[in-house]
């Protein structure tokens, strides 16, 4: 079994100094699917950044991070300090910031939030009611999903999004985890769609916001270059076959 990078031992503030570190490497352990390790990729590609994937041995390694659950990443600084970073969404948050993706100032980066907690509301009911839905009313439940809490989902987004000047961004004038995430979030909708099911409701003419959001945020150099690699489309199967979506 591979070993695991091994984070460096230091009091907090000597690594609060590391953390500000503008010319890192990143490793993303992670299962090779899109799932809880999507965003994270989606933040480092489109940043530019230099990473690259761990395999994990699972459960094997198990014990060997933080709280027992993947993703985790790897952060090795310009002067050599390795950082561990775990659990998703605060991982998402410190690369957010890092890459300067939080907003521009406090209110900006509270206005971020917001749209990150309301994002998470759908993506908690389409991973219940359709991703991990294996009963034989999936098809339904997926339909009803679509109507019952997307559609709804999409008018109070496009709102704000029309609010902010249709601009293909939730705040200001430039790109957000808001953004990324919203428009991870509609990739997967259209991709994880059930044999037999419904339209799904997100397209340029039925939700324009939000479709700029997500053709401003996949079309950015670094991340169509991902989304668009062998690899990006080897998660793409193995993503569709784990949650049998074949």
């Amino acid at each position: 079994m591979a070993p695991l990078p091994v984070p460096t031992k230091a009091d907090s503030q000597t690594l609060s100094e590391a953390v500000k570190s503008t010319d890192s490497s990143f490793q993303v352990l992670y299962f090779g699917l899109h799932a809880r390790g999507e965003l994270t990729r989606n933040i480092l590609s489109y940043s530019g950044a230099k990473w690259e994937e761990l395999t994990p041995e699972w459960p094997a390694q198990k014990d060997q991070t933080p709280f027992g659950v993947l993703p985790v990443v790897y952060e090795t600084t310009s002067n050599g300090t390795v950082l561990e970073l775990s659990e998703s969404q605060a991982i998402e948050r410190y690369l957010a910031k890092k890459f300067h993706l939080y907003g521009q100032n406090e209110y900006e980066q509270h206005k971020v939030e917001e749209f990150l907690s309301s994002t998470d509301g759908g993506i908690l009911a389409f991973s219940t009611k359709v991703v991990n839905n294996t009963s034989e009313t999936r098809v339904e439940d997926t339909n009803k999903f679509y109507t019952e809490v997307l559609l709804k989902f999409i008018a109070i987004h496009e709102a704000h999004l029309e609010k902010n000047g249709s601009n293909g961004h939730y705040v200001g004038q430039s790109t957000t985890l808001a953004d990324l995430k919203t428009a991870l979030f509609i990739d997967s909708v259209l991709s994880l769609r059930p044999s037999g099911a419904g339209e799904v409701p997100f397209s340029a003419e039925k939700s324009p916001n939000l479709w700029k959001v997500r053709e401003t945020v996949n079309s950015h150099g670094p991340l169509a270059a991902w989304k668009k690699s062998q690899r990006c489309q080897e998660l793409d199967v193995a993503t569709k076959g784990f949650f049998k979506f074949n």
